[in-house]
């Protein structure tokens, strides 16, 4: 049985108990954050605790990411996974309150949760399918709420066609997945959607641009529309779980010449090298 953390105790997953009025259950009033570890280090720690921390101060919640170092690492040593790539999931909500829209009384005590386990295996080497649909998903992407039902029926879509994920699209511009940014190359060029309201601001994301950058490409963060992934040397995924991952096939379309491209392979190198390396 695993061990979980839930407000300030580390329990057995079973006798975890969280209020049926718990508001991230009700309203889904919550933020959270997702970060890998290797050998029980983690990477960019400290990146995904600012954005949780952003996170939490956009929806007013009245609490810190400052639980996640420490409860990260017991979880880990307590589930077996102190020398494992994993990775722990931490959310917190606004708490237990009568089931009114507007923010309970202060002083009401946020619900904090987490747990470990280990990373899926990785998807088949050969790049993977992806198809189109129209991103209908609320107006600050930016924020990681817990508020996913888009993401969750979009994902659900991709998997009955066979597809690793979704591209979301909104205005005819391909912004990002429904668990990962979104990257092509186009005359040695590498594009993705710029940082804002309408994609998630991902950790690797940014480790993807930095890698990018140490091997000399040129970066544009500027959206792109879909026609112009058809057209593209290189499109692929970037995610915390996934790293990069090429797409070769888009709606039933080759993109990339049908192949995983050397771009997306070396940032994936580098961005694994840094793991290994347990940059905190």
């Amino acid at each position: 049985m695993s061990t979980v953390y839930l407000n300030g105790r580390f329990v057995p997953e079973a006798e975890a108990g969280i209020s049926p009025l718990d508001r991230g259950f009700l309203f889904a009033d919550a933020i959270y954050e997702v970060v890998r570890y290797d050998r029980g280090r983690p990477y960019r720690l400290a990146e995904h605790l600012t954005r949780m921390r952003e996170g939490l101060e956009a929806i007013r919640i009245a609490a810190t990411p400052d639980f996640f170092g420490p409860a990260g690492e017991k979880l880990l040593e307590a589930n077996g996974l102190a020398d494992a790539d994993a990775f722990v999931y931490a959310q917190v909500s606004r708490g237990a309150a009568p089931r009114y829209h507007a923010f309970p009384p202060a002083g009401t005590t946020p619900t904090v949760f987490a747990f470990a386990r280990r990373v899926d295996p990785p998807p088949p080497p050969e790049g993977g399918r992806a198809i189109l649909l129209t991103d209908e998903r609320w107006g600050r992407c930016d924020i990681k709420s817990v508020m996913l039902l888009p993401n969750v029926l979009a994902a659900q879509k991709a998997r009955e066609a066979r597809a690793i994920d979704a591209i979301l699209v909104r205005d005819g511009f391909a912004l990002e997945a429904t668990k990962a940014n979104l990257f092509l190359v186009s005359k040695g060029v590498l594009r993705t959607a710029p940082n804002g309201p309408r994609i998630l601001p991902g950790v690797t994301r940014g480790a993807a641009i930095d890698a990018a950058r140490k091997i000399g490409l040129a970066i544009e963060e500027r959206a792109f529309r879909v026609e112009e992934m058809f057209s593209a040397q290189e499109v692929f995924l970037a995610s915390t779980t996934m790293w990069t991952y090429s797409l070769v096939e888009i709606e039933g379309r080759p993109v990339g010449g049908g192949k995983p491209g050397p771009v997306a392979r070396m940032i994936r190198e580098a961005l694994v090298e840094e793991f290994r390396g347990a940059r905190v």
